[in-house]
């Protein structure tokens, strides 16, 4: 009797040790940057993203680095993932040239939103795009 107690109280504590319930688990909204350049041999030093509520952007403030949510730059994209985006954004990018450029503002409507930056000579200029 008590070998067969014993038995159903490890398997009950084993069955329940693999029911653990993860409140950050799944899907993510993302978007993805890729960068059309101005200079040959430019690379992206570091990116921002400036989340904003009104279409002026007039409460910008960075996208917090808070579990997986945040902004990743590679020298040639950048990504970033939120529990969830504000309405409209702007994205401020440092170069290996040491210049940083700001772009206009931007809708962040999808959930896995695509986007093109081309580099200008003062200003990024953020499109919707489906590469």
């Amino acid at each position: 009797m008590f070998r067969r107690l014993a038995s159903m109280v490890v398997f009950s504590c084993l069955l329940g040790s693999t029911s653990a319930a993860f409140a950050d688990a799944g899907p993510k909204p993302e978007m993805s940057f890729k960068f059309v350049f101005d200079r040959p041999g430019q690379t992206i030093a570091n990116g921002v993203l400036l989340e904003c509520e009104k279409a002026n952007c007039g409460d910008a403030h960075p996208l917090a680095v808070e579990g997986p949510q945040g902004i990743t730059c590679n020298p040639r994209t950048c990504g970033a993932v939120a529990y969830g985006f504000t309405k409209f954004a702007i994205l401020r990018i440092t170069f290996s040239d040491g210049r940083t450029l700001s772009s206009n503002i931007f809708d962040t409507g999808a959930f896995l939103g695509k986007y093109r930056v081309t580099v200008g000579a003062a200003r990024l200029k953020v499109e919707r795009s489906l590469f």
